[in-house]
């Protein structure tokens, strides 16, 4: 079967969407990864080239921003400035 490129971009941009996370689910990864942690903010935003969620959250008296990807996996999370 042959597959032009215009067919295989759009395959592959649908598919990523289509396994994307919601910001419900990033508000859990979070809370699961930092019990206890009060989100204050969840946005997407583009990191590295890559579409990705950016989560500013308190935890244990610390401000900090994670950087979640569509699929749900933790990149970074360091403190916020």
């Amino acid at each position: 079967m042959k597959i032009t490129p215009l067919l295989f971009i759009g395959l592959v941009f649908f598919t990523s969407h289509a396994l994307a996370i919601s910001k419900n689910d990033v508000r859990k990864i979070v809370e699961a990864a930092y019990p206890g942690a009060r989100i204050t903010e969840v946005e997407k935003e583009t990191y590295k080239g890559k579409r990705i969620y950016e989560v500013d959250f308190v935890h244990e008296g610390k401000r900090l921003e994670a950087i979640i990807e569509l699929d749900g996996t933790i990149l970074k999370v360091d403190i916020d400035d």
